[in-house]
């Protein structure tokens, strides 16, 4: 919405974030009968909102241009100390103990924004008259009501042991216990081995099980956000969207749950070979289970009257979405590398080739009860409802499925020349509506860079990341693309959508 005397023309409102991280780590080893590291670690990360070029619209000409949005912040303390003990034993070729533990201190905030950016003023718009949407547009401001500053703490402690059974032989077990001061504890182990055959062949595989608590940006995040969203014939609108914290008596009211810890079970297995001194190939698998996944549900709109009694305390807003303990998937993938250096002339030849196969399966979509209590309507209905085919879609096909690359690089007396191909696999958008699904197709990018080594304090290099300036494959359905405001797809995440980029650096090391 817009207030025409501010843009006769129309506006483009922008995000111009200011970001601080901070981190400073102290610690001690000390060797001896027992090794020792300790270690003390400070991080902070904040994000602060600036909008620029918009306006509330609902102050009318009195409102400003550029809003203080807000401030997202985080903050974490982390002391760790680390134990290992080799044994003098003679029943195994070698034997260590290894123990520690781990304090955590977590802080997450979030401050509001200046009071135009969030506030409704009188200003009106249509007949009958309805009221002009609060808040600075694209990112109305955190509010007071959204604030929070919350602490917890958790430990772990964990111990384990790593023997080398015989030269050819490793075997590694070891446990965790963990405890958080808000959800509980919990108990995880894992187990691993490696194994040397004859020729220069490593097998190994390794098991464990996970145990995750939701952190503390998924316990207590809040905001309302602009979101570009299908409308009932599935052309993308802009709308008002709640995302409710989990701790709130709006998200009670949907029959979302209180969050739970996550569980998983990983296990992997691979081997590698070295057929020459400088031939090396290797193959791993993995799989990965994981149980009460969190992930943000689709959008409750308020053309359902449930939703809409639910929402009418917040002006504007038109639909709701919450983070849940929505989905169990099933990840498995496969890893092959191989790797070769020969000398050519004067330098070194190096030839590298990777790819990687991962698939994620959403294996079942857990509907809460206290949800089928909420809205009375049949399985099939209230999965969609609570977590869509697009929904699905950010898990099992947004990503692709392959990639794969393959370098050379050649290095000579001083100078190095490396160029590098990128194979991105094909992705899929699943929208909520099959009509307007689309298929990206696979893209190969090209990288070179080329180097040289002056003295050993000062190295200069020019190079490019995507040579040719490739670009994902545009949208072809007019509902996905919305009056030509998104070219690309938001919804998939294939490669950069910012083509080539292209650079000369100087590096100079002074220690």
């Amino acid at each position: 919405q817009n207030v025409p005397e501010f843009y006769p023309n129309g506006f483009l409102p922008e995000i111009q974030p200011i970001i601080e991280d901070r981190a400073v780590t102290v610690g001690l080893r000390r060797k001896g009968t027992w090794n020792v590291d300790a270690s003390l670690t400070r991080g902070s990360s904040s994000f602060q909102f600036n909008i620029e070029n918009s306006v509330n619209a609902s102050l009318g000409t009195s409102s400003p241009t550029t809003f203080d949005a807000g401030t997202l912040r985080a903050a974490e303390t982390v002391a760790d100390l680390d134990l290992l003990h080799k044994l003098d034993t003679k029943l195994v070729k070698s034997l260590s103990l290894v123990f520690g533990t781990e304090l955590r201190i977590e802080n997450y905030e979030i401050i509001a924004g200046d009071e135009a950016s969030y506030s409704l003023g009188d200003e009106t718009f249509g007949t009958p008259p309805q009221p002009k949407s609060p808040g600075a547009q694209v990112f109305p401001g955190y509010t007071p009501a959204n604030e929070v500053d919350r602490t917890r703490e958790s430990i772990g402690i964990y111990a384990g042991a790593e023997s080398e059974l015989t030269k050819r032989i490793l075997l590694d077990i070891g446990g965790r216990y963990e405890s958080y001061s808000d959800f509980g504890q919990s108990i995880i182990g894992k187990i691993a081995s490696r194994v040397k055959l004859p020729g220069g062949v490593i097998l190994r595989a390794a098991a464990s099980t996970g145990f995750r608590a939701p952190s503390l940006q998924q316990l207590w995040f809040s905001n309302v956000s602009t979101q570009f969203l299908p409308d009932m014939a599935g052309n993308l609108q802009p709308a008002q969207v709640l995302t409710s914290n989990n701790q709130s008596p709006i998200t009670r009211a949907f029959g979302i749950p209180r969050l739970k810890e996550e569980r998983s079970i990983h296990a992997s297995g691979g081997l590698s070979f070295h057929p020459t001194d400088n031939l090396t190939l290797s193959a791993d698998g993995y799989f990965i289970r994981l149980r009460d996944r969190i992930v943000l549900t689709s959008q409750f709109t308020n053309a359902n009257p449930i939703v809409a009694d639910i929402l009418a305390p917040f002006p504007g807003v038109s639909q709701a979405q919450f983070f849940a303990n929505a989905v169990d998937t099933d990840t498995t993938g496969v890893d092959v590398v191989g790797d070769y250096s020969v000398d050519a002339g004067d330098g070194t030849l190096t030839l590298t080739a990777g790819a990687n196969f991962t698939r994620t399966k959403v294996k079942s979509i857990k509907i809460p009860r206290s949800l089928e209590n909420r809205f009375s309507t049949d399985r099939a209905q209230l999965e969609t409802f609570f977590f869509g085919r697009l929904a699905r879609n950010r898990l099992e096909d947004s990503v692709p499925h392959q990639k794969a690359t393959a370098s050379v690089r050649y290095a000579i007396k001083g100078i190095s020349a490396l160029a590098r191909a990128n194979y991105y696999g094909k992705v899929r958008f699943k929208a909520d509506n099959p009509a307007n699904d689309e298929t990206f197709g696979a893209k190969v990018l090209v990288d070179v860079d080329v180097g040289y080594q002056f003295t050993k304090n000062v190295f200069f290099a020019i190079g490019a990341d995507n040579l040719f300036n490739t670009f994902p494959d545009q949208q072809t359905k007019d509902a996905n693309i919305s009056s030509g405001r998104f070219i690309y797809s938001r919804n998939v995440s294939q490669f950069g959508q910012n083509g080539g980029f292209y650079y000369a650096k100087l590096q100079l090391t002074f220690f």
